[in-house]
């Protein structure tokens, strides 16, 4: 994933859509920071992941591929 144009610091955590998310988060960053990490996530219920934050930025995913 890669955050881009943050307001403020924050983290995001990538998890399984439909479980609570974990205490540990998977990329951490400054206001205005533009910065990607590599994260590997089981895949939800629904076959979702989600991507959670509590500050405004914008979030960009790429799938790499999957194991059943």
């Amino acid at each position: 994933m890669t955050v881009t144009d943050p307001t403020a610091a924050d983290y995001v955590t990538v998890c399984p859509c439909g479980f609570d998310a974990p205490l540990a988060s998977n990329l951490n960053f400054s206001a205005g920071q533009t910065i990607p990490n590599a994260a590997i996530t089981k895949i939800g219920t629904n076959g979702d992941v989600c991507l959670v934050n509590s500050k405004p930025t914008q979030l960009i995913a790429d799938v790499i591929g999957y194991f059943p």
